[in-house]
């Protein structure tokens, strides 16, 4: 339950709510796993904000309005397969929704991965969420949970194949697999991305702002450790409490068996997933997203992502 949750939520401070009347609420209050449990049952109905607090996004979701539509973006699916990429594909009363997971991205750079491929499939009249390359008031676009019951039709949509059988028998288990979903590698991204030219004010902003803009270090992997501290780096993909813990993202936890010393400035799994500086995690996260996780790979793009250019 809880790995579903953040598959598709990414706010902790509020949440939102459909109405009988189809509409969607935000309520300024802290989010709870319960909600989940509830919206599955039936018992409510939840809205999925596309962005997190620093306008991030961990999915793409395009919108089908019609059957046409979705036939189009079926084709696209089908497309996406060919190049190893997992399109999740949620029918609806008259189109229907196709969802794309990767590891977080600006909220820019995942608007601009969508709006590509619907120019490159050239799909016309399809919704884009997130809507917005980056919050400026409110929380911004969102999508309904998957798995819930639309409160206006009555009606539960589920997650199908590209032949249209449902991907998991039961809403159980289509949760369970929804929990761990295929993501888009990241050279993916960056392959579809690349002819474009960012706007000045997203390419100077940092992707993480606590990295020291002057760095010393006899080794790259001394400069990249002297970067960043290994909190304020594994901050951005594990949700971290007060005692900086919390649930590990290599293995399925249930106790938060994951937490980062900063005194010492280093992580650790005490389930047996291991520890160490934040190369040691960024080689362990792409190998759990399926990327070349050897020690050349990693601190190259961590150069990318920390080094001053």
């Amino acid at each position: 339950m809880r790995r579903y949750a953040r598959t598709f939520t990414s706010r902790q401070d509020c949440y939102s709510i459909q109405t009988e009347e189809g509409r969607y609420i935000t309520l300024k209050r802290r989010f709870q796993l319960d909600y989940v449990q509830a919206h599955l049952k039936g018992l409510l109905t939840l809205g999925a904000y596309a962005l997190d607090e620093k306008s991030q996004a961990r999915w793409l979701c395009l919108d089908a309005d019609s059957p046409e539509q979705w036939a189009e973006l079926l084709k696209m699916a089908r497309d996406l397969a060919q190049d190893a990429v997992t399109a999740y594909l949620e029918p609806s009363r008259r189109g229907g929704h196709l969802w794309l997971f990767f590891s977080p991205l600006s909220g820019a750079a995942a608007r601009r991965f969508g709006q590509n491929l619907t120019e490159r499939y050239d799909l016309e009249g399809i919704e884009l969420f997130p809507k917005q390359d980056a919050l400026t008031t409110g929380p911004g676009s969102l999508v309904r949970l998957p798995l819930g019951r639309h409160r206006l039709t009555g009606q539960r949509y589920h997650f199908v194949t590209l032949d249209g059988d449902p991907i998991a028998p039961t809403v159980r288990k289509q949760v369970r697999l929804l929990s761990t979903p295929q993501l888009v590698p990241q050279d993916y991204v960056r392959a579809v991305n690349k002819d474009v030219q960012l706007p000045e004010t997203v390419s100077s902003k940092p992707l993480f702002p606590e990295a020291r803009a002057e760095v010393t270090g006899a080794t790259l992997s001394e400069r990249l450790k002297n970067a960043i501290s290994v909190y304020d780096f594994v901050r951005r993909y594990v949700d971290l409490d007060a005692n900086a813990t919390g649930y590990c993202p290599f293995h399925d936890d249930t106790r938060k068996s994951f937490g980062v010393n900063q005194e010492e400035n280093f992580w650790h799994c005490w389930a047996g997933c291991g520890g160490g500086s934040l190369i040691d995690f960024w080689m362990k996260w792409r190998e759990k997203e399926g990327l070349d996780a050897s020690f050349t790979a990693t601190i190259k793009a961590l150069a990318e992502m920390l080094l001053p250019r």
